[in-house]
């Protein structure tokens, strides 16, 4: 009672913390007592030492505890806690009965026994309550875990009581998987824990929550008796069996793969493995895949769970181990635990400039941010330190008041300069793969990507994610980064493949994959499983990533019974998964075959042979279209138990050649009759044709026919075969994809109007010549090795210069029939010529292009180069004549039945070209506009029509000398002008005049469906071609106008019109000559693009 009456004071009092202690190879901690608040009253001093004497305190639980100023002390046997006043204010314990109990207890039972009674303590605390938010705000009127959370502990409990195999949880980032880590812990796991994360700050962040057992108790989910983990943290690589003590001393383990993972932990893995009770692998896309498939074999039937915000490895392959629990973005947002995401594209594609205008955009967005009171901060990212270095020098200029910090794995101090951002001193982050997912830091909204070196999907998790308990204000988010950087465009591309649902949650996406994206996410999300699985289910395959090549055979059918298709399976063919899409009839499965190896007479030593299937009932056309990757079984079985009736085969199989043209045959089988020695003979190249007009003379059967054309405005590839295969090279895709090319086959099939006794005459037929065409020569075009190439892949070097294939173009300067040589120059828009070439038929290796004049020009396309006369031996331009015959190399490729080169009058469009000097062609000369110049003439028709961009596109290299851009409301309109001066001073017949420009107008047909590619090319040359007092090339418009319409382009087609423009062209005085030349044009892009040709002329 002597203290009744005594001072009472407000003590905050600090937690208890035993640890860390060190180990061989790391730490141990734990919390033995939460922080508190507590009244205590004054009692009587005790002695710190003989001479001094220290304050003493009874709280209300009855301990005493004494305070001293000394940092170092040991606790008097007479009280309970030393604490230390710190001199700053506050207090430290310096020692504490709890923690010597603890280690007494240690030391008389053993550690193990420690970590037993903290795991019991567990027993029937834990509460899958969940939380209950208000309907007025997002605070939760009743707390508990968020439903995600609730899911994937249940979906964990029912897995772990039927298996011990591998188990995938998907949540995205933000949505709780720390604390589903946590509950899993208190809810079922009593053995140690082992978790392995991906950096060293995720494992001390993981580690600490653990400790503290997260939010748990505040979420009334943990009850207060329920004791908290002992934790360990391992920071070394174990090297001798004594290390392993840690496993035995804790409940929790946190570790990285680079120690646990490290090859000479590798001969005790199957030891730590013993001392484990479950194995949790966090942020599992990470793993590498050889090595994380190796460490875990040694933990076979030791519970594994890998969480994961993506299913996708940084390799593009999935993570291994079965999905049990799939929490979906789109919920993710609806629920408020996602922000939506802003992306902002920067289109910069010269590679000098694009760190600072990705700079400048983020900058200029956080400070919007901030003056919105937004509590922002900015991460840009960089590949290596050596980039970071470069790029936080441009954020010192740009925004030395925001003061930017560099953060990387080699600084001493990066713990202080990450407290820096929490504390808002910083506001920018130069990071070089730090700060990655995981990482809790909800204020980083804004991503900066300079480089892009890890998966954009996680990325974009890492910056939306939003904690409600965050306590700032927190708006939403933004990415940044430069889509003329072909990794960036290809990762967006990826994004939409690995997750349907980012259509929904990004707000803005520069993706040509978003066009089909809400047809197949459709198909996906309709698509029911109908197996059950096998027993030993251990590939994951999922149907999102099923991508059947295009091949079929194709039935008679009135009915489809798709659930009937396992009466059609061979035996020993096992279904392994198997989806069907009832709204388009489409049953596909996946199978899986064991068959015993050749090389062994055990039974037990097997193969496993995987297949995918696809059955399309096409109930329009009454057929039924079957795709499988298994050529070596008979189908007519499982087509029949799905209710098909006759297989199509023989001749009629051949139509789906029809509707093709400028068809070129590359390969033809032929089964020959009465000689048995010769029963079958393959044709390939320029054999063909031949090879097929004889055998329709002869009575030969087609046996299989291949060839390449052009089909519905864009080239394609086909085959067919007698016995009823057709197929194609042509990219292929999902299941949809499929079954689209299975229908525009069958409406060929099905069309009787296509005889197959006439495909040969509309073929083009190649022929080996040593002697060049009579016809007159209408253009040259880079060979198609170089067409398939991005421009600013291909480059051209001259001494000490060098520039891309964007500014280049070839221009043809002569012929000589003596000779059998054709000149060309290589042009560059801003130079000139770099280079004179001849291209000449015959000599020992049948062709040769040499370089006649100039500094030795080289190409290099990627990591390769070599002389560009050489390239060209290898790889010769294309030659193209007025008749459509083509010179590739030395193969003359010819129509069958030639053409009708003839052309209506309605097609020629007379202007009056009135205050125009029609001999003057280009717009810009002399560092000014000519008004009086046909182009000038012609734009402002563009710019009247408000039309959005309008690009004068002249000089080397161009894809037309106007190219406009209009958003007509429900399409976009394409304009490609091409101009061309006339040869004299009025109208009149000269053939020259419209030679050149139809050769243009053909190769303009390149661009036709390829809007982002042909954006790309005008932004390039935008940069490239400025000088001259000229500061840009739009003459409408401009980069910003470009990206709106190449937005819209995800939503709306596009409608193209070619132009020719030829004053010098009259349509009452036009020649028979002029009219077979434009008429030549007009044919070869109805027969390839299938657009017309529009002729602007004189009257």
């Amino acid at each position: 009672m002597d203290d009744l009456f005594a001072a009472t004071v407000e003590l905050v009092l600090p937690a208890i913390e035993f640890g860390p202690v060190r180990t061989p190879i790391g730490t141990i901690s734990a919390v033995l007592r939460d922080p508190e608040n507590q009244v205590a009253r004054e009692t009587p001093p005790v002695a710190l030492t003989p001479r001094i004497k220290i304050p003493c305190f009874r709280l209300a639980s009855g301990e005493i505890i004494a305070i001293t100023d000394r940092d170092k002390g040991t606790r008097p046997s007479d009280v309970d806690g030393l604490l230390q006043r710190l001199p700053g204010g506050g207090l430290r314990w310096l020692g504490h009965r709890a923690i010597d109990d603890l280690l007494l207890a240690a030391q008389e039972d053993g550690w193990s026994k420690i970590v037993e009674k903290r795991a019991i303590s567990w027993n029937g605390q834990f509460s899958f309550q969940t939380e209950r938010l208000s309907a007025r705000s997002e605070e939760a009127e009743t707390p508990g875990l968020r439903p995600p959370q609730v899911g994937a502990l249940l979906s964990i409990g029912t897995h772990w009581s039927l298996y011990r195999s591998p188990a995938t949880i998907v949540m995205p980032t933000g949505t709780g998987k720390t604390e589903t880590m946590l509950s899993a812990l208190a809810a079922y796991v009593r053995k140690p824990m082992l978790v392995i994360v991906p950096s060293d700050a995720l494992r001390k962040q993981t580690a600490d929550k653990f400790l503290s057992f997260g939010h748990l108790y505040r979420l009334g989910v943990l009850a207060p008796g329920a004791a908290k983990p002992i934790v360990g943290i391992v920071k070394g690589v174990p090297k001798t069996a004594e290390a392993l003590e840690i496993f035995e001393r804790c409940n929790v383990i946190v570790a990285t793969m680079s120690s646990l993972g490290d090859e000479s932990a590798e001969p005790f893995w199957s030891e730590i493995a013993k001392r484990t009770g479950v194995l949790v692998i966090d942020e599992a896309h990470h793993i590498g895949a050889a090595r994380w498939t190796k460490f875990r074999e040694a933990f076979s039937g030791v519970p594994t769970l890998q969480f994961t915000a993506t299913p996708f490895r940084r390799d593009g392959a999935l993570v291994d181990g079965q999905v049990i629990y799939n929490y979906p973005l789109r919920l993710a947002q609806q629920n408020g635990y996602f922000k939506p995401i802003s992306f902002e594209p920067v289109y910069e594609p010269v590679p000098a400039n694009a760190d600072m205008a990705i700079a400048t955009a983020a900058v200029a967005k956080l400070r919007t941010d901030l003056a919105a009171s937004f509590d922002h901060l900015m991460m840009a990212r960089c590949v290596n330190i050596e980039r970071a270095l470069a790029v936080h020098a441009l954020y010192q200029t740009l925004a030395p008041e925001l003061r930017p910090t560099i953060i990387h794995s080699r600084q001493a101090d990066s713990a202080t300069r990450i407290a820096a951002l929490r504390e808002g001193k910083s506001r920018i982050a130069v990071c070089v793969n730090m700060l990655g997912e995981g990482f809790d830091l909800p204020q980083l909204k804004i991503a900066a990507i300079h480089d892009l070196h890890q998966s954009l999907a996680i990325l974009l998790q890492f910056t939306g994610r939003f904690t409600r308990s965050a306590g700032a204000v927190i708006g939403n988010a933004t990415i940044i980064a430069n889509v003329a950087e072909p990794n960036v465009a290809t990762a967006l591309e990826r994004l939409y493949s690995e997750d349907a649902d980012w259509n929904e949650v990004l707000s803005e996406m520069s993706s040509a994959a978003a066009k089909d994206h809400a047809k197949l996410i459709k198909f996906l999300s309709e698509a029911q499983r109908l197996d059950e699985g096998v027993a030993d289910d251990d590939i994951p395959i999922t149907h999102k990533l099923i991508k059947p090549t295009l091949s079929t055979l194709i039935y008679r059918a009135t009915k489809f019974t798709p659930k009937a298709f396992h009466e059609g399976l061979p035996s020993g063919l096992v279904p392994y998964r198997v989806w069907l899409h009832a709204p388009s009839n489409t049953l596909f499965f996946v199978t899986r075959e064991e068959p015993t190896v050749k090389w062994s007479r055990s039974k037990a030593v097997r193969d496993r042979n995987w297949a995918l299937f696809v059955l399309h009932f096409d109930e329009a056309r009454q057929l039924l279209y079957l795709s499988s990757s298994n050529h070596k079984i008979s189908t007519e079985a499982l087509a029949k138990a799905v209710g098909a009736g006759k297989q199509i085969y023989g001749d009629i199989v051949f139509r789906a050649l029809g509707r093709i043209t400028r068809l070129i045959f590359q390969n033809l089988g032929v089964k020959k009759h009465g000689r048995r020695n010769l029963s079958y003979a393959s044709y390939t190249g320029a054999e063909v044709v031949t090879a097929l007009s004889q055998a329709e003379k002869s009575g030969s059967v087609k046996a299989m026919l291949s060839g390449t054309g052009w089909e519905n405005g864009a080239p394609t590839t086909i085959g067919c075969s007698a016995k009823g295969r057709i197929w194609s090279r042509d990219a292929g895709g999902p299941v949809p994809r499929l079954n689209e090319w299975c229908e525009s086959i069958g409406d060929k099939i099905v069309d009787a109007s296509i005889d197959t006794t006439k495909l040969i005459d509309n073929v083009l037929l190649p022929t080996v010549v040593s002697t060049l065409p009579d016809a007159e020569l209408l253009g040259i075009d880079w060979p198609v090795e170089i067409l398939g190439q991005v421009e600013e892949r291909v480059l051209f070097n001259k001494g000490t210069r060098e520039a891309a294939q964007t500014v280049f173009e070839l221009s043809l300067t002569g012929l000589d029939r003596a000779t059998n040589t054709i000149d060309f120059d290589l042009c560059e828009a801003a130079s000139g010529i770099w280079g004179s070439f001849r291209f000449a038929l015959g000599g020992p290796n049948e062709f040769s292009v040499t370089q006649l004049s100039g500094e030795a020009v080289q190409i290099t396309i990627g990591k390769v180069s070599a002389p560009l006369a050489q390239y060209f031996s290898d790889y010769p331009p294309l030659f193209r004549f007025v008749d459509l015959s083509e010179l590739d190399a030395n193969l003359h490729i010819t129509p069958q039945t030639p053409y009708d080169l003839t052309i209506d009058d309605a097609r020629f469009e007379g202007w009056d070209w009135d205050g125009v000097d029609i001999a003057k062609e280009s717009l810009w000369k002399n560092g000014s506009i000519r008004k009086d110049s046909i182009q000038w003439r012609v734009a402002s028709n563009y710019i009247a029509a408000e039309y959005d961009v309008v690009f004068d596109d002249d000089a080397s290299g161009e894809a037309a000398d106007l190219v406009c851009f209009k958003d007509a409301g429900d399409h976009i309109k394409l304009a490609l002008v091409h101009c061309k001066f006339s040869g004299g001073t009025d109208a009149g017949a000269r053939v020259a005049d419209v030679v050149e420009v139809s050769s243009q107008a053909i190769r303009s047909a390149r661009w036709l469906g390829k809007i982002p590619a042909l954006a790309h090319h005008l932004k390039a040359r935008d940069v490239a071609l400025r000088g001259g007092g000229r500061p840009t090339r739009f003459l409408r418009g401009g980069h910003s106008e470009l990206n709106q319409l190449l937005k819209r382009n995800r939503f709306v087609p596009v409608r193209t019109s070619i132009l020719v423009v030829q004053p010098g062209l009259s349509v009452g005085r036009r020649t028979d000559a002029q009219s077979t030349v434009l008429a030549a044009a007009l044919t070869y892009l109805k027969e390839t693009v299938g657009i017309d040709l529009e002729i602007i002329c004189s009257p």
